[in-house]
């Protein structure tokens, strides 16, 4: 081998071990970093406010079995106390909420939901839906100029600022078109100092420039997610992506290098054919039987990937409109990997992506999470998959994602027992946020 190219893979090789050593040697000391924060804290409530939550099913977000009868205190913006009506000390001065017949739960937190300027959807599609924590992976931070402006009380958002991308970018107008390692690592900066929170790298970005990015995100103790297609996950994986955006990201990875060299070269040459190539690529996949299965979810446990599958927005059935067998069959296999990412300890979050084909406006959420269920999770899985273990890939949890004291009172109380009946995800009766109840939901 040549001296230079001897040079390089030392190079490469030593960048991969630094990332390694910064992300783990740094893991308690980064993991709740004190600047990840939302752009916009939502207002505080009076200091003497003091509220218990009365009669309901509590379910944490931890996982556990729920608590019938249980009882929450809120006391300010914390939750102070919670558990079994019988363990619990409700102060005389508290202001009683009834909630027989309700289940308690933590506020949702969705790790994919877009906006652009807009002070409207966050609150319709979001807060009055239970979701009181969400995540603008990719676009720009000016996007969010309407809404720190705003007046109107919104959910806890996180932003990524705008993802970079390699030329020709798939969205020019969301996307830093990165040139080099030494940009890459300018624009990580650049972004974590104007308040981004993670860090998005998009699908043509090369495996050296991802490389980079993780490097400096990691000194930085921010995460890196990415929507891949053009870059394999494993790729990604080792080069320090510690969150993957989209199922679909997983397909060149799993499937038969012919199938894969055939969908990199088409949508290669142009972007918008991966929408229609992504369910045919996904039809080609055996998973019980290809070789490439165990390696890559040995991989995704090992490095503690937090996967974000977005299934409601490829969601296709063969014999629906507009769908073909292939079709069918592609999703089916989505589903089928997202299950296998559960059974083998992977950290499976919700993302909503804003919108689905086959949920009601503002509803897509809700469906992401029935379309968990259906790929192996139990509903207590999924509920755990959209509070604590997205408020893990936030770097939140030390203040989010479940009820317990000294948590955050984000809150939502929900008609029927989900637990059960996942369906029940769609009954938000009430939604509190830091303490604070917002409008009756429906």
């Amino acid at each position: 081998m040549p001296h230079s190219n001897i040079q390089r893979a030392q190079s490469v090789i030593a960048r991969h071990i630094f990332i390694y050593a910064i992300l783990w040697a740094g893991i308690n000391s980064c993991a709740y970093a004190a600047d990840l924060q939302e752009i916009k804290s939502p207002p505080e409530p009076p200091l003497s406010s003091l509220i218990a939550i009365i009669g309901g099913r509590l379910i944490d977000g931890r996982g556990g079995e729920p608590i019938e009868n249980a009882v929450v205190v809120v006391r300010g913006s914390k939750i102070v106390a919670a558990g079994p009506a019988s363990q619990v000390t409700i102060p005389s001065e508290a202001m009683r909420f009834e909630a027989n017949g309700l289940s308690v739960l933590p506020g949702l937190i969705d790790s994919h939901f877009h906006s652009k300027n807009d002070v409207i959807r966050p609150v319709e599609y979001q807060l009055k839906h239970g979701i009181t924590t969400f995540r603008d992976p990719g676009h720009p931070l000016r996007f969010y100029d309407a809404v720190r402006a705003a007046v109107t009380t919104m959910p806890r958002i996180f932003l990524c600022g705008a993802h970079l991308d390699a030329h020709p970018p798939a969205y020019p107008d969301q996307a830093i078109v990165i040139t080099d390692a030494d940009h890459a690592a300018r624009t990580v900066n650049a972004h974590v100092d104007a308040g981004a929170s993670a860090i998005k790298i998009y699908m043509r970005l090369p495996a050296e420039h991802i490389a980079a990015a993780c490097e400096t995100a990691a000194k930085r103790c921010v995460t890196v997610t990415a929507h891949l297609e053009l870059v394999d996950a494993d790729a990604a994986i080792r080069a320090g992506v510690r969150g993957i955006e989209h199922v679909t990201s997983f397909g060149t990875a799993l499937a038969e290098p012919e199938a894969t060299a055939k969908f990199k070269a088409t949508v290669g040459g142009d972007s918008a054919a991966r929408h229609e190539l992504r369910h045919w690529l996904w039809s080609t996949i055996d998973l019980d039987r290809s070789p490439r299965v165990k390696p890559l979810l040995d991989l995704v446990v090992k490095e503690r990937v937090f996967v974000s599958p977005t299934l409601a927005v490829f969601e296709k059935r063969a014999g629906q409109k507009g769908a073909s067998e292939l079709d069918g069959i592609g999703f089916a296999n989505m589903l089928k990997f997202v299950g296998l990412c559960q059974q083998v300890g992977a950290k499976v979050v919700v993302g909503s992506h804003t919108a689905a084909p086959h949920a009601e406006t503002g509803r897509a959420y809700q469906r992401e999470l029935e379309l968990l269920v259906e790929s192996g999770l139990s509903p207590l899985e999924a509920v755990t998959a959209g509070t604590l273990n997205n408020a893990q890939f936030f770097g939140a949890a030390d203040r989010l994602g479940t009820i317990e004291p000294g948590k955050l009172a984000d809150l939502i109380l929900i008609e029927g027992d989900p637990s059960r009946d996942i369906r029940a995800m769609k009954n938000v009766r009430h939604v509190m946020l830091n303490g604070i109840w917002q409008r009756e939901s429906n």
